[in-house]
């Protein structure tokens, strides 16, 4: 008995502790501490980096490049195999050069056709040494060439296609997981408060159990109960200990899971209180549709497929077929044993070429390949089918259970309020003697579990209110559509 009056006023100086130094937390508070300092949020804003930077690097990909090079000295001293003229055999000479040569270039790709222009300038210096020293420059000051394909895959061109959706995918999947991040948050609170409030419960139950306990005894010496009666009523006491001891647990657990996903920036001795229902809420189904359908992520990732799979088709076709590209290039070079000499007196450079690949015989291979990616390309808008089909019921579903969860949360707070108001009742009428303690303890559990129904119904309700915010990226409470400072994102 000692041991159990010692626990009792441990729990009474925590229970008067929370309640005197108390901080309430709301969901809204729970929802703004994550999007700040979770570890979800710093992934996905280096994964939002990632992409970022991707379609900056593809923007710089279509702009002139201009690259620099030089090997400004360069020793060989080898044997090398020579011809002798006079002799009509080869032979071993050694050579030794000093070489020194540098580049400068203006690059340009066309996107559209996929041409790649270019202009540059070289210049290179080689000396000999040996029984004859010598001396020699050679000076291209300016050349400019084209390298066209013709009839040949352009990856310039369905990047341009792919590239502006994949950066726009990226800024969605960005918003995607902030909503994911609140699904996530939504869950820990519910527990954290469904722990707590089975606390709050299970203290109302001790304190209770305990005054019907010392009742029991005055009534027992009575004789105006049985001494069954009088030891239930003593179990039930140490039962209420157990149960508030176990849901303090569970409670110390719960909280240090929710401290740990937003990093300990929970407050000290901070208390959950329950959100409130936007009673006049009701979502639209056709405009839920329409907004996934514009907005969400997956429907831009089921486009940016069907692309992919015609650049694919589009590749087989043209890498399997014959392959024509024209290169042409006019300059200026001159060759002389002096710098001065090297760059005056300049002659004409020009080069024009046409290459031809056609395949004659390949046991059809190519045919094969390109029926392949055909074939893929099917299977592709099969399954983008299916999965458009199953985004649609998945978006109908959940608008349609979040247009009736209210119905349920409203049942189940009236149904809390009844049975709080019928324990009440029950436990005047036991201590009056008109109904038994089993009567007693099954008033006592129903309200109990009327509780637990509400916060788990009010848990739902918002879980699936974020689902559908999270499948929209439409906050349907401001009537407005998420957005997001995308410019500070990097900056963080």
């Amino acid at each position: 008995m000692c041991v159990l009056i010692s626990s009792s006023q441990l729990e009474a100086q925590q229970q008067d502790s929370l309640i005197t130094t108390h901080q309430t937390i709301t969901l809204n508070d729970i929802l703004k501490l994550a999007s700040k300092n979770s570890l979800d949020v710093f992934k996905a804003k280096r994964k939002y980096g990632v992409n970022y930077w991707q379609f900056r690097s593809f923007k710089s990909s279509l702009l002139p490049k201009i690259d620099f090079e030089t090997r400004p000295f360069t020793y060989n001293r080898a044997l090398i195999e020579r011809y002798d003229s006079e002799l009509n055999i080869d032979v071993f000479r050694q050579q030794q050069t000093i070489n020194s040569f540098a580049n400068l270039s203006l690059s340009q790709n066309i996107a559209a056709t996929g041409t790649r222009l270019f202009i540059n300038s070289s210049f290179n210096r080689l000396e000999n040494f040996g029984n004859f020293q010598t001396e020699s420059y050679n000076a291209t000051p300016v050349r400019i060439g084209l390298s066209q394909p013709i009839m040949a895959f352009n990856p310039f061109k369905w990047q341009q296609k792919t590239a502006p959706i994949e950066f726009q995918k990226a800024k969605q999947d960005f918003l995607y997981e902030l909503q994911t991040i609140n699904l996530k948050s939504v869950d820990l609170f519910f527990k954290w408060a469904l722990a707590s409030k089975k606390v709050e419960i299970a203290q109302e139950n001790k304190i209770s159990a305990e005054k019907l306990f010392n009742i029991g005894k005055k009534r027992y010496d009575l004789i105006a109960i049985e001494r069954d009666e009088l030891l239930n009523l003593e179990l039930d006491v140490y039962n209420a200990n157990t149960n508030l001891t176990q849901n303090l647990q569970t409670l110390q657990k719960t909280e240090a899971e929710l401290k740990l996903f937003l990093r300990d920036k929970l407050p000290q001795k901070a208390v959950p209180e329950l959100p409130e229902l936007i009673t006049n809420l009701s979502i639209d189904l056709n405009k839920a549709i329409a907004l996934a359908y514009e907005n969400n992520p997956d429907i831009l990732d089921l486009k940016l497929r069907k692309i992919e799979a015609l650049r694919d088709l589009d590749k087989a076709i043209k890498d399997n077929r014959f392959d024509l590209s024209l290169n042409a290039s006019y300059g200026l070079n001159q060759q002389a044993n002096t710098f001065v000499d090297a760059y005056g007196r300049f002659l004409d450079q020009q080069m024009v070429s046409i290459q031809l690949n056609v395949p004659v015989l390949d046991w059809g291979e190519r045919k094969g390949k390109i029926k392949t990616a055909k074939m893929n390309k099917d299977v592709v808008d099969i399954e983008l089918q299916q999965n458009e089909d199953s985004y649609k019921q998945d978006v109908t579903l959940n608008v349609l259970d979040f247009n009736l969860q209210k119905e349920l949360v409203d049942g189940a707070l009236r149904t809390r309020d009844i049975a709080k108001e019928s324990y009440t009742l029950t436990e005047k009428r036991f201590l009056s003697g008109s109904v038994d303690f089993l009567s007693l303890t099954a008033s006592r559990k129903a309200w109990q579990q009327a509780n637990e129904n509400y916060i788990r119904a009010l848990e739902s309700y918002w879980k699936i209110y974020y689902k559908v915010q999270q499948l929209t990226l439409y906050n349907f409470i401001k009537d407005t559509p998420l957005i997001q400072d995308f410019e500070t994102i990097l900056e963080n």
